[in-house]
Order: C-alpha cells, then sequence, then structure tokens
C-alpha cells in the first residue's frame, strides 16, 4: 500500500465510477484498474463490489475510506508545517526577539555548541513575535510581558529597568537620579508606537502629567541610544541595552518610579519540538538570565 494507490482510492471513493475516476486522475482506466486491484492484494480484501454500471464500498473499503482520508490530512498538515523549511540546507531554529540584544548573550555561545544547527533570529514587535510563534512561523521567542494566548507557554526571565540616557552635555546629567517630573518639556528619544514599551512609556508620563517633547521615535533601543550619545536629546531605553558594554558621552540614570521595571519573558507554544538542539537553547536562555545580576543604578 502506498500513498499514490490510498489517493486513487479516494477519487474512486468519490465518483463510484472506474471511467470518471480514471479522468479525474489523468490515468487510463486499466491503470486505475490495476492500482485498486494491487492495493487489495496487499490488504487482502476486497474494497469495491459491482452496482449496476457503478460500483459501491464493501465494509471494508468504508473502514479504509475513513483510515484513507486521516492519512491524507495528515500528510496535508505535514507538508504546511514543513512549508517554512522549504529548500533548507540544513536545520534551524526561528527565534523571535523584541530588541536584538535580548537574544545576543546566548547566539554566539549556541552556535559553537550546535554548528549544525542556524539560528535565524528576527527582531520584531513583542505583538508580532507572539503573532509569528501562534502561527508557527517562529518557534520561540524573547518578549516584553504582555497577554499570552493559551496554547503558548511564557516564562519570566527577569525584570528589565526602563531608564534615562541623558547626554553628558545636557544639565540634568549633574543629578544622581530623576523623576519623570524632570523630564518635562525635555527633549525625548523614544521607541515608536507600534512597540509595547513606548505605551509603558506613555502610560507612567499621562499618570504624572508630564506632557514629553518627544524629538525623535526610533524603531529599536540602539538607535535610541545613539541619538542620545549624540548629544541630541534623553533617550528612554531599558537597562538590558547596555549590558554588553557600556555607552560613551551619556550617563544611565534611573527614574524615581515606583515598580519602572517590565518582565521579560521566554514564550513558545505547548507543542513545541523539544529536540536536543531547542533544549540545549531554551536551557541556555533560562540560565544566562537567572545568573546575569541586573544592575539597578
Amino acid at each position: 500500500m502506498n500513498i499514490k494507490q490510498l489517493q486513487s482510492f479516494l477519487v474512486l471513493c468519490d465518483e463510484r465510477h472506474y471511467g470518471r475516476a480514471a479522468n479525474r486522475l489523468f490515468i487510463t482506466q486499466p491503470t486505475l484498474s490495476q492500482q485498486i486491484k494491487q492495493l487489495e492484494t496487499s490488504l487482502k480484501t476486497i474494497l469495491f463490489r459491482r452496482k449496476g454500471r457503478n460500483i459501491e464500498l464493501t465494509k471494508a473499503g468504508a473502514i479504509l475510506q475513513q483510515h484513507a482520508e486521516k492519512i491524507m490530512l495528515a500528510l496535508k498538515n505535514a507538508e504546511n508545517d514543513l512549508l517554512p523549511y522549504l529548500h533548507q540546507q540544513r536545520d534551524r531554529i526561528l527565534l523571535g526577539v523584541s530588541g536584538s540584544h535580548l537574544a545576543l548573550p546566548v547566539f554566539g555561545q549556541f552556535t559553537r555548541l550546535h554548528p549544525e544547527i542556524s539560528l535565524n533570529v528576527k527582531e520584531l514587535s513583542t505583538e508580532q513575535t507572539v503573532k509569528h510563534i501562534v502561527a508557527n512561523t517562529l518557534e520561540i521567542g524573547i518578549v516584553y510581558q504582555t497577554v499570552i494566548p493559551a496554547q503558548l507557554s511564557a516564562t519570566v526571565l527577569f525584570e528589565d529597568e526602563i531608564i534615562a540616557a541623558v547626554p553628558v552635555s545636557h544639565p540634568l546629567a549633574q543629578e544622581t537620579r530623576l523623576s519623570l517630573e524632570q523630564l518635562n518639556d525635555q527633549p525625548l528619544i523614544v521607541l515608536n508606537e507600534t512597540l509595547l514599551l513606548r505605551n509603558v512609556i506613555n502610560s507612567e508620563l499621562n499618570k504624572r502629567k508630564v506632557i514629553p517633547n518627544i524629538i525623535c521615535e526610533l524603531d529599536n533601543h540602539y538607535s535610541c541610544l545613539e541619538y542620545a550619545q549624540a548629544q541630541i536629546g534623553i533617550a528612554l531605553i531599558t537597562r538590558s541595552v547596555c549590558r554588553s558594554s557600556a555607552p560613551k558621552n551619556v550617563r544611565l540614570m534611573s527614574l524615581s518610579v515606583p515598580a519602572f521595571f517590565h518582565s521579560v519573558m521566554l514564550v513558545h507554544n505547548n507543542e513545541l519540538l523539544l529536540d536536543e538542539p531547542m533544549l540545549c537553547l531554551l536551557s541556555q536562555i533560562k540560565h544566562f538570565y537567572s545568573h546575569d545580576a541586573q544592575p539597578t543604578a
């Protein structure tokens, strides 16, 4: 029994006529008859019986039809699940991150341990990353805390602090700590409004009736930091951006907002295939963030 025989069998079940079924399959009637005969021989049973000019299923044929339909559906689902890997020459893991800096600590270590695996990192918003994981076009994500659909699992990795990167030439750089009220009418560099952390920042500013003078709305934390380093304005970023290297020409300052932190989560589908490379990557991510001390000032 093979897939081609089952496909022909299901078309014949639908048409109940060898001539019409053969036309649908673009084969000759004798070829179709031979395929069905081979299938019956391999199963050691009769699948069809004659009924006038047409045919009908035997009980065995009806049972096979049910199973064949399930097999063809499973094959179609398998093809759909494999579409992201089309033309792929090596295994890969698809990782979405709400900021490229979140994947950087484990990228090199993982690729050294698993050179046969391509770790494909896509920088997306938290909302986009979650949607892609639900759609199975991404496998795992490192995102800022948000509402997670029931089919996903989420683990909090750490609390990321929202801070101000103040140009050293700015008068506020002489302060030891800033309040959000001190940012009133100051030139601010922030993430664009499609990103979750921008909404967190807007909410706190609104609570304190701070009217921001937003001069730049950028797509990522690094761009915001670069503008602050160029002495253009005060950037509101997360402290994790500065983990790997200390920025130049700015002071990183905490904001005196109670609990001005936002959780970072590891997210994946509940049905994620946990093979050895995937387990290794998940373990590395959790281990790094559980042992990494987050500075608070």
